[in-house]
């Protein structure tokens, strides 16, 4: 994702193996049953953000913030990066945060 942005094909498949990848660390079969239908969350969210202006901030820290949480194997760490990169992204398409 860092050599790449989401603007281009590339990026965004990195962004959507990166998820994709989190989702199957989870172990949780559930959740990975749902890696499809979250993956086109995903991509159909940063296609929307981009529609008709840049992104509204470089989400790339971000997602390295949780990938150094999953990387050193801090869960609370890694589920408050996730729940940012959540919030984020609805605060991005003007969608309230869940409580």
């Amino acid at each position: 994702m860092g050599k790449h942005t989401l603007f281009s094909p590339l990026g965004q498949a990195a962004d959507q193996i990166f998820h994709a990848t989190l989702l199957n660390a989870t172990g949780n079969k559930g959740l990975i049953s749902l890696a499809s239908t979250i993956s086109a969350a995903v991509r159909w969210t940063t296609i929307y953000k981009q529609r008709k202006r840049k992104l509204p901030r470089d989400p790339l820290p971000d997602h390295r913030v949780l990938y150094e949480a999953v990387a050193d194997g801090d869960g609370p760490a890694a589920r408050a990066a996730m729940h940012k990169l959540i919030e984020l992204a609805l605060a991005d398409i003007n969608l309230p945060p869940r409580a």
